[in-house]
């Protein structure tokens, strides 16, 4: 992973993974949100996507070794993303943009990732789903991080079966289950690519 000069072939594994999750994002991700109703849609689909998402970018990691790759491999997914048959719709495309940022800073921490910086990459960028309600109902609807923090209660209440009473518990739980999802994210990502990498090696 020394090499930090990029070829075509890194450019390449670079577009296949990136149209990979963008196509994932505008077929998989539409389909998501009719199946599901729209309370289970704001716990369910984005973190659906966002643990998807962060393996395909890290298992692209380990075809582009370099500094850099995962942000790119995000670009290509958020350009797909924008010229999806639903127009631009804002929210996933800084959703996605957010997520491989997170992911490449991890992944700076050292040279050469290891699982851990893969588990890391992962629970961080699949832990910005939940940050993300706030900052974009504040953005485009201009609701305060008190209205969010109500309704976001009020659902989980509701998917969760905790009283609202326990408000600060239930978002905890949600933060939590976000984190670990994505952990397992990195786990997955890490163990995949260097699966398919050894079976390539040997082809």
């Amino acid at each position: 992973m020394g090499n930090s000069k990029w070829t075509v072939r890194d450019w390449i594994y670079v577009a296949v993974f990136g149209a990979l999750w963008g196509i994932l994002e505008i077929t998989l991700g539409s389909y998501l949100h009719v199946l599901f109703p729209p309370l289970a849609d704001t716990f369910v689909v984005g973190l659906i996507m966002a643990g998807i998402g962060a393996i395909i970018a890290l298992v692209g990691r380990w075809f582009v070794p370099k500094r850099g790759a995962v942000l790119a491999i995000g670009v290509v997914t958020a350009i797909l993303k924008a010229f999806s048959l639903g127009g631009v719709v804002v929210g996933p495309i800084v959703a996605i943009l957010a997520e491989v940022v997170l992911m490449e800073l991890a992944l700076w921490l050292r040279p050469v990732p290891t699982r851990g910086l893969y588990i890391l990459a992962g629970a961080l960028a699949v832990s910005w789903n939940f940050f993300h309600k706030f900052i974009m109902m504040r953005l485009l609807y201009g609701k305060s991080i008190v209205q969010v923090y109500t309704q976001m209660v009020k659902e989980g209440s509701k998917v969760l079966g905790i009283d609202v009473a326990y408000a600060v518990a239930i978002i905890v739980i949600l933060f939590l289950f976000r984190v670990v999802v994505g952990a397992v994210a990195g786990w997955i990502g890490w163990d995949l690519g260097r699966l398919v990498g050894r079976r390539l090696a040997r082809g």
